[in-house]
């Protein structure tokens, strides 16, 4: 569970991101690199290493070996965390749709450009649809 701490919100967020891919294998690489980035975010939670709010000071060796997996070397030091945010991800064809209430997606923006996305983002509390009609 993520505590919220700031000044206060009246709503969620309700964002919704679309990654645009050539094709649906690498619609799906970029979806397993979420998901290979998320598992090592998850352990080193729970090997104590990543807390809420307070991002590590290095890259454990463990989470270095995850990154290098996936060729994703853009992730700096407070992006891990937004790993362990609930999100829905959902891959229809050639299109990644990332589905969260959090305003920190930047980890999963590094991950579907790196993987060659053309990246859409929009609120859902204020449009129906993205541009590709999503």
């Amino acid at each position: 569970m993520k505590v919220w701490h700031g000044y206060g919100t009246e709503h969620s967020m309700n964002l919704k991101m679309i990654g645009h891919f050539v094709d649906a294998d690498e619609a799906r690489e970029a979806v397993e690199a979420i998901a290979t980035l998320t598992a090592a975010a998850e352990a080193e939670r729970s090997a104590g290493r990543l807390e809420y709010g307070e991002p590590p000071r290095l890259f454990s060796e463990e989470l270095l070996a995850a990154m290098s997996e996936v060729s994703i070397h853009s992730l700096g030091y407070a992006d891990v965390e937004q790993f362990l945010y609930d999100t829905e991800i959902d891959v229809k064809g050639s299109r990644v749709v990332v589905q969260t209430d959090e305003i920190d997606v930047i980890a999963y923006i590094k991950v579907l450009l790196a993987k060659g996305a053309k990246v859409e983002m929009y609120s859902g509390h204020d449009h129906d649809t993205g541009v590709g009609g999503q």
